[in-house]
This record gives C-alpha cells, sequence and structure tokens, in this order.
C-alpha cells in the first residue's frame, strides 16, 4: 500500500535555542514520508541560517520566510497553502516529537475514515528540565465535553486530514491566540477526534504575559460562545463556561 505524504507545519520566530532539536526529531521519525515547511515570521536571530543548513541535508525540508512579522495564524495558513499532503501535522519550534508519533498517527486515520483529526498526550517540560505528563480526553465524547470549556488537543500533537480542512478552512486570521481552538470546532462539526493515550509529545512551558494571557483567556470564552450550537449537542455549555470566566478574573485581578 503507497504511504500518504505528511506535510509537517512549523511556524517560528527568533527559535535559535530550540529549533534544531526540534526540526532533527521530525527527521529521525520512524515514518518518512513526510514534508515539514518551515515558516519564518521575520526572526532577527540565527534561526534562519539553522533552518537552511538542515534544509541542505535534507530536501524534505521547505523553508518560508516572512519579510515582515505577521503573526502565527498568518504563517501557519500560508505553511497550509504551500502543503501537499494528505494528511497535516503541527510543531512548534520549541517542541519536540517521539520517534514514533507521525507512524502511530498516521496507522490510526488509515483505518478511521469518520476521524478527521487525531492528538496525543504529551509531556510538559519547563526551563529547569522537570516534566510532568499531560493527559487528555481521548474519546470524541470526552473530547466534546472539554471542548465546552478548555481546549482538548496540544496544537503541536494534531495530525489532521487535509480533505476535512479543506471542507472547514483554515485558521481564522481574526484569532490571535488560540487560533486552533476554533479551527478544532469546525472540524469536530464534520468529523470526529480522537487523542492517542501515548506520551508522543514533549512541549515546552511558555511564559506568557499577562496581556498575552489575558487575550488567550478571553479567546477561550469567546470561541465557544462562537459555536455553542455543536456544544447543545453534546453538553450543559453555560455552567462549564463559569470556569473559564472565573480564569479571566483571576489573570485580570492577579498581579
Amino acid at each position: 500500500m503507497k504511504k500518504p505524504l505528511v506535510s509537517i507545519i512549523m511556524p517560528v520566530y527568533n527559535e535559535e535555542a530550540s529549533i534544531k532539536k526540534a526540526i532533527k526529531t521530525v527527521i529521525d521519525q520512524t515514518y518518512k514520508k513526510f514534508e515539514l515547511i518551515v515558516i519564518d515570521d521575520g526572526s532577527t536571530d540565527g534561526t534562519s541560517n539553522i533552518v537552511k543548513t538542515l534544509q541542505k541535508l535534507d530536501e524534505r525540508i521547505i523553508y518560508l520566510r516572512n519579510e515582515e512579522n505577521r503573526g502565527t495564524t498568518y504563517s501557519l495558513n500560508r505553511g497550509l497553502r504551500k502543503a501537499s499532503g494528505e494528511y497535516i501535522a503541527r510543531i512548534d519550534g520549541d517542541d519536540w516529537y517521539h520517534p514514533r508519533k507521525l507512524e502511530l498517527q498516521v496507522k490510526f486515520l488509515e483505518g478511521r475514515n469518520e476521524y478527521g483529526i487525531v492528538g496525543t498526550f504529551y509531556i510538559l517540560v519547563d526551563e529547569s528540565g522537570r516534566a510532568v505528563k499531560v493527559r487528555l480526553p481521548v474519546t470524541h465524547s470526552e473530547i466534546m465535553k472539554r471542548m465546552a470549556y478548555r481546549n482538548a488537543f496540544a496544537h503541536s500533537s494534531i495530525m489532521v486530514r487535509r480533505s476535512v480542512l479543506d471542507m472547514v478552512g483554515y485558521y481564522d486570521e481574526r484569532y490571535e491566540y488560540a487560533q486552533d481552538y476554533d479551527l478544532y470546532f469546525r472540524i469536530l462539526e464534520v468529523s470526529k477526534g480522537y487523542n492517542l493515550p501515548s506520551y508522543l509529545l514533549y512541549r515546552m512551558r511558555r511564559r506568557q504575559g499577562r496581556r498575552t494571557l489575558t487575550k488567550r483567556t478571553l479567546n477561550s470564552i469567546l470561541i465557544p460562545l462562537r459555536h455553542r450550537r455543536i456544544l447543545r449537542r453534546n453538553v450543559i455549555y453555560y455552567p462549564l463556561l463559569a470556569r473559564r470566566l472565573l480564569t479571566l478574573g483571576i489573570v485580570i485581578i492577579l498581579p
């Protein structure tokens, strides 16, 4: 059987300290039929030189550069427009993959046409190297219950059918943050979702300023409201929304 091509989208900005490791974990995947599309959002450090050096060693790496900083959402969509794969995966420039991540996700999707997206559990690593295992809802029904008040997927863990993306559209560029949360709602309206109960992603804990955290939390409230029609079919939405409103209040009030 012919193996499908996987397109991996990696938007980066000033990631010289971590991008080499992130790319190496993609290159070292047991599943080899992929293209890695790196979108450099106008980096001012050594990110560009590192990617170009690695590109010379592996023709599967595609390098795109925004001449000015346009933001993550724009970069994601630019990568999607370039992608040729039947499946789309994601990774950030400071995250890294377990060697079998792509292999196991392709295997899952190939046998289950009703599923449009599959994520994984992940390990959260802080700056000191301390690691915490993070479990996520596994089944479609569990995912829909979580989506009412919190994102049910780790962005760098997902793999999505390109046919489903073409049906529902790409990332909404109105959202500077939580753009993936909005996209997942649209995917889950036309297909099922699943998280493999295996720790196949290592994710760096990122420090967020109050402005970023406030915008992200506000979007996490507004996005489920926008998609409340699908939530009504799965969960009692409004009591769960109170959790996010409490979080927003804490973010605004506390120093």
